[in-house]
């Protein structure tokens, strides 16, 4: 894996344009860094809805996994019952 490119925020005010260019030329991501800190990324349209959708769609399959998870603890009767919602609610907060 090869490293990111960063840019100086200083350079990125000059030089906009070119950096953006640059970004939507490699598909890859820049980091602008500020006092020698990450402060944001700069991302193509398609790069940013490509990560997107793939993040939804991973969040989709472990919610799935976690109902399935759920359901086979309810059909083997090893389900935790609760009295009403704020207990539900309690033990989800931990």
């Amino acid at each position: 894996m090869s490293t990111m490119k960063s840019v100086p925020i200083s350079d990125l005010r000059q030089r906009v344009a070119e950096v953006i260019d640059e970004v939507q030329a490699s598909d890859e991501p820049t980091v602008v860094l500020q006092r020698s800190r990450r402060a944001a990324y700069i991302v193509s349209p398609d790069r940013y809805e490509r990560d997107q959708a793939e993040l939804g769609a991973l969040r989709r399959a472990v919610f799935l996994t976690e109902v399935r998870e759920a359901e086979a603890e309810y059909q083997a009767g090893e389900a935790q019952l609760f009295d009403d919602v704020d207990q539900l609610l309690d033990e989800l907060r931990g």
